[in-house]
């Protein structure tokens, strides 16, 4: 059975839910179920246009405790925190083929915390803070300068780069869910090397074992119909790399537009590596949030 519900303040709920189906049958008007037959949700997508602008807010935490054991002895122990804090705004100016091909990015906050920062306890404001930057896409580069069109400085450009280097492609995630309708409560088992794209980091933390959507419930967020998804995530490093990452979280999306408006991930992570004089044990956690907002200055 799958259950509708609209609270006092507008936000509405659908879920599969047995105890808020029973909820939402004491509501009475408020609530809407239906019988056994469930609701399939048909995602679309919507080209970009110019004038479109998106606010993200992104949170990365980051946390590892290293051990290196040498002739059976502890030889070193060390801890090491990662903080990334970033408010960045995006305004389409040019697409092409539905697909941005020209952008202005700006970060009104950007701070990082790392062993390497001169007080490693505390955020450091980064170079981009308080700048705006255009972004131009050019196949599979990505051209950089600032509003007078001068190419920033090499570690100002590549904190740009990163921060927007999915600008301009296909949304990988979009061309996955468009392909099928699909149920609350139903899993989908994303491809390896969809996955891959999806979450950006290519082989560096290794190779994608299990990416596995549920489609938890159906919600309205911003006055969209959104869909949101329970994500599994698992990690297996390589031989030069041997990580373990496991994440679970939600990640929720609009369904006429694909656009992601929410990502909630975090789990632990776990390395050992042997040489034939040491061995390395690294343990420890990673926690992702990335919140969006979508508008559009017409």
């Amino acid at each position: 059975m799958i259950c509708r519900h609209t609270h006092s303040k507008g936000y509405t709920v659908f879920t599969k839910s047995p105890v808020l189906v029973a909820v939402c049958l004491l509501l009475g008007t408020t609530s809407v179920c239906w019988g056994a037959k469930p609701e399939l949700v048909n995602f679309r997508q919507q080209p970009a246009q110019v004038g479109d602008q998106v606010g993200q807010k992104l949170a990365i935490d980051f946390d590892v405790s290293t051990t290196i054991v040498q002739s059976g002895q502890m030889a070193n122990q060390d801890t090491a925190t990662v903080r990334r804090r970033q408010d960045r705004l995006i305004e389409v100016l040019e697409v092409a083929g539905g697909r941005v091909r020209r952008a202005r990015v700006s970060f009104p906050h950007s701070r990082y915390r790392s062993p390497e920062n001169p007080d490693p306890t505390q955020l450091k404001v980064q170079i981009v803070e308080g700048k705006s930057y255009l972004v131009e896409r050019r196949g599979e580069q990505l051209l950089v300068t600032d509003p007078q069109g001068t190419i920033p400085q090499q570690d100002e450009f590549e904190i740009v780069v990163n921060s927007v280097q999915t600008l301009g492609l296909p949304n990988p995630l979009a061309k996955f869910l468009l392909q099928r309708a699909i149920s609350i409560g139903e899993r989908i088992e994303v491809p390896h090397e969809l996955a891959e794209q999806i979450m950006g980091f290519g082989d560096s933390l290794g190779q994608v074992q299990k990416f596995e959507l549920e489609l938890k419930e159906l919600l309205v967020v911003d006055g969209q119909r959104c869909a949101l998804f329970g994500a599994t995530l698992e990690i297996r490093g390589h031989q030069d790399h041997p990580m373990e990452v496991d994440i679970k979280g939600s990640v929720t999306i609009q369904i006429d537009t694909c656009r992601t408006i929410e990502a909630k991930l975090a789990g632990p992570l776990h390395m050992t590596a042997t040489e034939p004089s040491y061995q390395i044990t690294a343990e420890g956690g990673l926690k992702l949030a990335i919140r969006s907002h979508y508008g559009s200055a017409k």
